[in-house]
């Protein structure tokens, strides 16, 4: 029997919330018991940039994935819209896997597409033209700006994106159902993501999956579970 998958996406982590990654560090606890591998799919961090600060502040967390791993179980990361700055160098520290932003495995004898959904939103045109015209230009600013100056200008710019995304209308967050039919087209099983953050499980053709995992909070969050080919999304905590 293969050990269980779990997956999660939109965790939001803030490095001056605690609650929230009490909440995550208590599911990664959970995914140590069961002896299961973890893969994230992007926006665990609410922000990330590689300097030493945000470093410091996250380790706590990389640090319990890195316990996870040496009880003998896989992490695997991709980015998410949010910590698109984290990558394998630090990833790598820690013993975790770095899958980009999207990703096709074999899982549970599926062939699996794994991505945080950003990239499935191929309605927003405004979005995909701003993530191959701006994401290079933060990433060359964070190689070369001081760590205070970086995370001052990220708080902003974080402040003024959730008030823009709150104002957007919500197509921009819809998976257009040709790009996922596309995807099984191409051989594809199943499709995980999230980005969405409106948690579902839908079945074409009565043999493929399309998964959206749901976000968390600092109270709770959910994750998918794939056990032998089989597939289940949960709270956390549970409910009683």
């Amino acid at each position: 029997m293969q050990p269980e998958s779990y997956f999660v996406a939109d965790i939001h982590l803030e490095r001056d919330e605690s609650a929230r990654r009490d909440v995550f560090l208590s599911f990664v606890e959970m995914v140590k018991d069961k002896g299961g591998d973890l893969y994230i799919l992007g926006d665990l961090f609410d922000f990330w940039a590689n300097n030493r600060q945000v470093i410091k502040d996250n380790r706590p967390v990389l640090e319990a994935l890195a316990d996870l791993i040496n009880r003998g179980s896989r992490v695997s990361f991709l980015i998410g819209n949010r910590d698109l700055l984290l990558g394998r160098k630090v990833l790598s520290r820690y013993g975790i896997d770095y899958m980009d932003e999207k990703t096709v495995m074999p899982i549970h004898d599926k062939r699996v597409l794994l991505t945080h959904g950003h990239l499935l939103c191929t309605n927003d045109i405004t979005f995909q033209k701003y993530r191959r015209t701006t994401w290079p230009i933060y990433r060359a600013l964070d190689m070369i700006l001081p760590g205070c100056i970086e995370n001052a200008l990220a708080k902003r710019f974080i402040q003024r994106s959730k008030q823009v995304i709150e104002a957007q209308e919500s197509w921009r967050f819809q998976f257009p159902e040709e790009t996922i039919k596309e995807s099984f087209d191409s051989g594809i099983d199943m499709i995980i993501c999230g980005h969405s953050h409106k948690p579902m499980v839908k079945r074409y053709d009565g043999e493929h999956y399309f998964i959206v995992l749901p976000s968390w909070t600092s109270a709770n969050g959910g994750y998918l579970c794939m056990s032998n080919g089989e597939v289940q999304l949960r709270d956390f905590p549970a409910h009683s």
